[in-house]
């Protein structure tokens, strides 16, 4: 069992894939890495608790406490840098291992935030991102986020197992495959 707290095991996977990024990013990374997780799991996989903060989805808390913690336990480094007239925080992960607690869905839902937002400014990810998820588009400022809104439903356009796709995916990739004859002909058997 990690001594990490989930949150905290997060926030420093997205900092493996993206290392280098500021408090902004790597909050709303976790936030659309949660949202994502949602559509396709039906769950979160952070426990973070997004209100609609002056700058979007935020948990001011869960977050400060999570960067401490990594911080504290010399998994990550930080560093302020100038913006102008503010200034900013780059954040690297050490060389200090983690284990993780996550299936093999959440972490392919996180790296695939993290690579593909990666390129985007804070303005661009949270403007043409952030901004325009669901939940943001049904919240009141200072209000809790209706996160369970995208959650996912049978029917959906989001129903299918990804599980079971990335378990396969896995599985083709070591090897362990059948001819697709074979497939094709234990269907028909079944359906005759």
């Amino acid at each position: 069992m990690s001594s990490l707290s989930r949150n905290a095991q997060v926030l420093r996977y997205l900092l493996e894939v993206a290392p280098g990024i500021g408090h902004t990013k790597l909050a709303k990374y976790a936030y659309l890495a949660d949202l994502e997780a949602r559509k396709y799991l039906g769950r979160p996989i952070s426990s973070f608790r997004y209100c609609f903060d002056r700058h979007g989805p935020f948990d001011a808390r869960g977050f400060f406490v999570a960067k401490d913690e990594l911080l504290d336990g010399c998994y990550i480094t930080e560093s302020q840098v100038p913006l102008g007239p503010y200034v900013g925080f780059e954040m690297y992960p050490t060389e200090r291992s983690v284990e993780y607690e996550f299936d093999l869905p959440d972490v392919q839902l996180l790296k695939y935030i993290a690579d593909t937002y990666l390129s985007k400014s804070v303005r661009d990810l949270c403007d043409e991102v952030v901004y325009k998820t669901e939940p943001m588009l049904h919240a009141r400022q200072g209000s809790a986020l209706p996160m369970s809104r995208v959650n996912r439903k049978p029917g959906s356009r989001h129903d299918f197992d990804l599980e079971r796709m990335l378990a396969g995916e896995a599985s083709t990739q070591a090897g362990r495959v059948r001819p697709v004859v074979d497939v094709l002909n234990e269907l028909r058997a079944r359906h005759h």
